[in-house]
């Protein structure tokens, strides 16, 4: 290789450098770009990472994707250029000492490099082209989109499987140090390393502010050509990425979640072949799936930390298995037919594979994919009265290529908005309206007996809002806005159904959230009661840049005459009581997450009960 290189030579002396800021943006430890990946980390860990495997197969691979997740730990000493990487966070430490959660973040990542050992996690792929691009460095390589870019799409293959590069980001929030090293050996056999640690601006010994991203690279921030030797276990001989996590979080269960995380995502995938995973010492193929899905726990045990949801999904996923792997009788499998639906968008027979099967609890929803087979979303929105699920896949042909473009830049909705052409985007929802009211009617017509024909009277859900759609269109509007500085919420109303013939209504609510204490997770809400209710529902949620999460409450309290009384809160979601018709409600209430952030709030009039759990302080 350096006789065909020569300058290879130069570029296997590895350093620490910093870009200096010049003047320019100063990065600081709540930069929102950061922390959109901190809930669910492990969840988006797997899912981000897989995808850009999945991506990166080879044209002339043979078999499934492989994707390797490894935990293990070295010492310190093995760390590259350990003593320089501490002065660096020593140098953040006291550049933003006047800042709080700064001076706990980077005390707790020293203590870390200062530890006699360090957890590592390596994430490898086979059967995938490598960072190819790694010798050139060149913009709009995969090298330089993976260690180099932010906000751009390096992938534009017309069967990948994400249309936007930034799912990296999940790999610095696993990282107590959020540094993480990039190794590789391409199809052409260069192998090559970088580090890349995704810290805050800080000044130099020269008393300059550098950019905040520092590189283990060459002198000109550009790869090492040389052997990556971090995991003594391993060693690559194909071509292929390896991401190694530097100071891996602690998080309980790790592997578990990562088993849940690959079957929740990746089901699809791996019942078409496409992929295999390796966690530790398991090993999830098609063959293993219906092992794994029937090992999750359905069942919330006393003092677990999970929503009653993540169970619910669990069935989900244990559901959908059944019905892949031909274990569900009561499955229905439907081919696209162009004359249909699809003829006008130049989809052809066969275009998609629709999976159906009806029982009692089922969440009536449709998990949407494309050939490739990640998750996508669970379409909504179908007649009431009919307890099913179903799977839509849909294959690599002009239709999955057509819904690409609409996809929204987490991969988990279809939003029209998203195309920049004002006949594209109409033409483009006519197209996926037109799949909504397609899959409704094969619902009903392989799925409703007659005497629940009268259900959805007249197709009348085909014109309400649909919630998630409603969500996705504001965190587009947030997106192409200014940036937020303050604390501000998303306030959704959604009236319950009193019986069959009224649907869910959705109306905006006067309401606003202020932070109270942020170091103590402490905040208010405070909105008007649209209406007279005998119970109500808040389920609070934190809005990120690319998804939203549920938030964990760990208090809530009602403040001033809230003309209403609080039952109880549990999971993500405060009960209150006898609320009155415009009345202003103050909800005091305590989470897990300790930073400034976007609330996203569901109001839902609903007459179920439940069991109570205490709350904590009392109305006054």
């Amino acid at each position: 290789m350096e006789k065909l290189f020569p300058f290879i030579k130069d570029r296997k002396k590895g350093g620490w450098r910093a870009p200096m800021n010049d003047s320019g943006e100063l990065v600081g430890y709540n930069d929102l770009a950061r922390v959109s990946f901190g809930i669910r980390t492990v969840h988006y860990l797997v899912r981000e990472t897989i995808q850009n495997s999945l991506d990166a197969r080879r044209d002339d691979a043979e078999g499934a994707v492989i994707v390797s997740f490894q935990m293990f730990d070295i010492p310190r000493e093995k760390f590259p250029g350990r003593e320089d990487f501490q002065n660096i966070l020593e140098r953040c430490f006291l550049s933003n000492r006047d800042d709080k959660k700064c001076r706990e973040a980077f005390a707790r990542a020293l203590e870390v490099i200062k530890a006699k050992r360090l957890s590592v996690l390596r994430i490898s792929d086979f059967r995938t082209r490598g960072l190819e691009g790694a010798l050139q460095g060149e913009k709009g390589s995969l090298w330089s989109g993976l260690v180099k870019e932010q906000g751009f799409s390096v992938q534009k293959e017309k069967d990948a499987g994400g249309s936007f590069g930034i799912g990296k980001a999940v790999v610095y929030s696993c990282s107590e140090l959020r540094t993480a090293f990039f190794a590789s050996m391409d199809k052409d056999g260069v192998e090559s390393y970088t580090g890349v640690a995704k810290l805050v601006s800080y000044k130099d010994a020269e008393d300059r502010w550098t950019t905040g991203t520092v590189y283990y690279s060459d002198e000109n921030k550009k790869a090492l050509i040389d052997i990556f030797a971090m995991d003594p276990a391993f060693r690559r001989r194909t071509s292929g990425t390896d991401i190694f996590v530097m100071g891996l979080l602690p998080i309980e269960g790790l592997e578990q979640e990562m088993i849940r995380a690959v079957l929740d995502n990746f089901l699809l995938a791996i019942w078409l072949g496409n992929l295999e995973v390796e966690i530790g010492g398991q090993r999830i193929t098609k063959g293993s799936i219906a092992l794994y899905a029937e090992g999750l726990p359905v069942e919330k045990p006393a003092g677990s930390s999970h929503h009653k949801e993540y169970y619910e999904e669990n069935r989900m996923i244990q559901r959908y298995a059944r019905m892949l792997l031909g274990e569900d009788e009561a499955m229905q499998k439907v081919e696209l037919e162009a004359a249909e639906y699809g003829a006008k968008y130049g989809f052809p027979d066969g275009a998609a594979t629709l999976f159906l099967t009806r029982g009692e609890g089922l969440n009536r929803r449709i998990l949407m994919s494309r050939h490739i087979g990640m998750k996508l979303f669970e379409q909504k929105g179908f007649p009431s009265g009919i307890d099913f699920t179903g799977i839509f896949l849909i294959k690599e042909n002009a239709m999955g290529q057509a819904f690409r473009r609409i996809e929204v830049p987490s991969h988990d909705a279809w939003e029209p908005g998203v195309l920049q052409d004002a006949a594209q985007e109409k033409r483009a929802k006519e197209m996926y309206a037109g799949l909504r009211k397609y899959l409704k009617e094969k619902v009903r017509a392989c799925l409703q007996t007659e005497d629940e024909s009268g259900v959805d009277a007249f197709g009348a859900g085909d014109f309400l809002p649909d919630v998630e759609e409603e969500a996705v269109r504001s965190s587009l509007a947030e997106c192409r806005g200014k940036r937020r500085e303050t604390l501000g919420c998303r306030i959704k109303k959604v009236k319950k159904k009193k019986d069959v013939a009224t649907a869910t209504r959705l109306a905006p609510l006067h309401a606003r959230s202020l932070c109270l204490a942020c170091e103590k997770g402490c905040y208010r809400l405070s909105f008007i009661a649209p209406r007279k209710a005998e119970r109500v529902r808040l389920e609070l949620f934190l809005a990120g840049e690319q998804t939203s999460a549920p938030v964990r409450l760990l208090a809530a309290s009602l403040s001033g005459r809230a003309r209403a009384k609080l039952e109880k809160f549990e999971g993500n979601a405060v009960y209150l009581q006898s609320v009155a018709k415009g009345a202003k409600i103050f909800l005091d209430y305590t989470i897990d997450y300790h930073d400034y952030c976007l609330l996203e709030v569901k109001y839902i009039e609903d007459a179920r009960k439940s069991g109570a759990v205490p709350a904590a302080g009392k109305d006054e």
